[in-house]
């Protein structure tokens, strides 16, 4: 074998023996391999230019120093806190719409719960924009169109130049069990894969940096799927709260485009009240369909009042569900 496919076996070996995954592996393996066999060397310094590059700079206007591609971050002062990080992918724009769905509505205990542990599992539409981003560039805002919705602080532009990968973000995600652990979870399985088995040699330091961001989250990814012992002395399942991004992503594109958001009474044609619980996207425009639950008589002392059904799951079209305004 070569000394790169040793270095791979012995990193999974290690992740198999000590619990921890491929990508912690190799950096342990390869510390080790700095400190044993290689001899100490200065740090070499690079400068960096005093301020962010125009767009295409490709390091002929200031040579020997190091470019400084643009950031949502680089902004100062002139721009909200939540616009910039609502342009930063993937873990700002994944932080803020969690954010703001958490605070759009009033909840019942129960929900509060519910909303705590799926904002504790963010990273998750985070993973989902680092998939999408490295699989489809195209989806990617354009940067001059971005940097100008940030810098004149309007958080509705930086949303409309997200709006192609939110859109493929609420496509992918869902909240139907089937599809969740028949298509959703093993593309992201395939895409820890491809990052942990990904030897490219990284030019830049913000592609290091991206790089570390994204290993970071595909070792978020491999751990949650590993039973852990809480401090009660039980062990806590492996998963995440899956369906909570496809409800944010839901809510922020039913603002954009109108429509039924999720919570929302609908009245189906045939007069039956149903509840919207997720929403189904096209390539532009308004919802095309909904995934509702059907409204029926409680029970145990709640027989006048309607509640969904959660065995029912219904895809209807959208011109088949107006505003329940009864």
């Amino acid at each position: 074998m070569t000394d790169d496919k040793h270095a791979k076996h012995a990193a999974r070996a290690l992740a198999a023996r000590e619990g921890i995954s491929y990508t912690a592996a190799r950096r342990r393996l390869a510390g080790a391999v700095d400190q044993e066999q290689q001899e100490p060397r200065p740090p070499v310094v690079a400068p960096l230019t005093s301020r962010p590059c125009p767009e295409g700079c490709e390091g002929s206007g200031h040579p020997g120093t190091v470019c400084w591609s643009w950031r949502p971050a680089d902004v100062k002062g002139g721009a909200r806190w939540e616009v910039r990080r609502s342009a930063e992918l993937p873990g700002g724009r994944a932080e803020q719409l969690a954010q703001r769905a958490d605070g759009a509505r009033h909840k019942t205990q129960g929900a509060r719960w519910a909303s705590f542990h799926a904002w504790e599992d963010r990273w998750l539409l985070a993973l989902v924009y680092a998939m999408l981003t490295d699989q489809q560039p195209e989806l990617l805002p354009d940067r001059a169109r971005l940097r100008a919705a940030v810098e004149t602080d309007d958080l509705a532009a930086v949303d409309a130049a997200m709006e192609p990968l939110d859109r493929a973000a609420a496509r992918l995600m869902t909240k139907v069990p089937e599809v969740w652990w028949s298509e959703v979870k093993p593309l992201l399985n395939t895409y820890a894969d491809a990052v942990e088995n990904d030897d490219r040699e990284l030019t830049t330091w913000q592609e290091i940096d991206a790089r570390d961001v994204v290993d970071r989250l595909v070792d978020r990814w491999r751990t949650a799927w590993v039973p852990v012992r809480n401090h009660r002395g039980y062990m806590d399942p492996p998963g995440v709260l899956w369906s909570g991004p496809k409800g944010w992503l839901d809510a922020l594109l039913v603002g954009q485009h109108g429509g039924h958001a999720p919570g929302a009474r609908v009245r189906l044609t045939d007069g039956r009240p149903a509840l919207v619980y997720a929403v189904e996207w096209g390539e532009a425009g308004p919802p095309v369909a909904y995934r509702v639950r059907e409204l029926v008589p409680g029970q145990h002392g709640n027989g006048g009042r309607l509640v969904p059904s959660l065995t029912s799951a219904v895809l209807v079209a959208a011109v088949d569900c107006r505003a329940d305004t009864d």
